[in-house]
């Protein structure tokens, strides 16, 4: 919620809860732009926290159109295991991820992230429209 993005594509989405990856992942700031991506490196980096949210077609559709999965360099969309991280609540789904190809990532701007944070989104900048 309140990232770059989330007005435009995730408005027609139900927010379900806040929930970290079962398995670490590395992700990154990288680009002139800080753009973050979770890359295809399973067993390294932290365990992610982020939002979980359902959508319908028309909505995932949306954002598969941003992350680029019709693009050879794009975002891959994967089916990963992810756990609460509410106390109380051991509540483990399987949820959609974007994650990238590791070898695409040319110039990374940061360390290893556990989450992505508004302190994080503040560098980012949106593409330019043709």
């Amino acid at each position: 919620k309140d990232f770059p993005n989330h007005q435009r594509y995730m408005k027609p989405a139900r927010f379900i809860g806040r929930y970290q990856t079962v398995e670490k992942f590395p992700l990154v700031l990288f680009g002139d732009r800080y753009v973050p991506g979770m890359l295809n490196s399973p067993g390294q980096g932290h365990h992610v926290e982020g939002e979980v949210y359902e959508m319908d077609d028309e909505c995932l559709a949306q954002i598969d159109f941003l992350e680029g999965l019709h693009e050879p360099d794009g975002y891959r969309r994967q089916m990963i295991a992810v756990k609460s991280i509410k106390r109380g609540k051991p509540d483990r789904i399987q949820a959609y991820v974007y994650l990238l190809d590791p070898q695409l990532i040319k110039d990374r701007r940061s360390s290893y992230l556990r989450i992505y944070e508004k302190k994080d989104a503040s560098r980012y900048e949106l593409r330019m429209k043709d």
